[in-house]
């Protein structure tokens, strides 16, 4: 396959592609007696494994220390298995902070429609706690501060 193959292949841009390989991120890519990089289904594959690294929030510099340590073979295990348990532990943290923004939005859509339906935002002074969905009580119980930026005297000058 030629870089241009590789690239409609991906969705990545020829450009990008080069830049993996001259970086060194695709060690095994070979070039044809034309000088034209020739990629095998394994390069393919390489690519594919660093934008899932890149999607995890590895940089370029880890993605190419994590190749040099695949090409240095079994002694290396350790810390490729290191560098792989401390990105999950990463990407689980970024998923718990990311959850609980879906649940403020979630909260705030829901304050909206209902101040929306009721033509104000006073409405939520008035409700009583039952009438709140539980779902709702249990995120603003979570999120005291979600109200915080709703409240019109939090917006004006004192």
């Amino acid at each position: 396959m030629t870089v241009k193959d590789v690239a409609k292949k991906t969705g990545l841009t020829p450009h990008t592609i080069r830049y993996y390989a001259k970086e060194g991120l695709l060690p095994t890519v070979k070039r044809n007696s034309h000088g034209v990089r020739i990629f095998t289904e394994n390069d393919l594959e390489a690519i594919y494994i660093i934008e899932c690294l890149k999607n995890c929030g590895m940089t370029l510099k880890e993605i190419k220390q994590f190749t040099d340590w695949t090409m240095a073979g079994d002694s290396t295990i350790d810390k490729r298995l290191e560098l792989f348990r401390n990105k999950f532990a990463d990407l689980q943290e970024k998923i718990r902070c990311m959850n609980e923004t879906l649940d403020a939005l979630r909260y705030k859509i829901w304050f909206y429609e209902v101040a929306q339906d009721a033509g104000t935002v006073d409405i939520h002074d008035t409700l009583a706690a039952e009438e709140i969905p539980v779902e709702m009580r249990e995120i603003r119980a979570r999120m005291k501060h979600v109200d915080r930026f709703t409240n019109r005297n939090f917006w004006k000058e004192s």
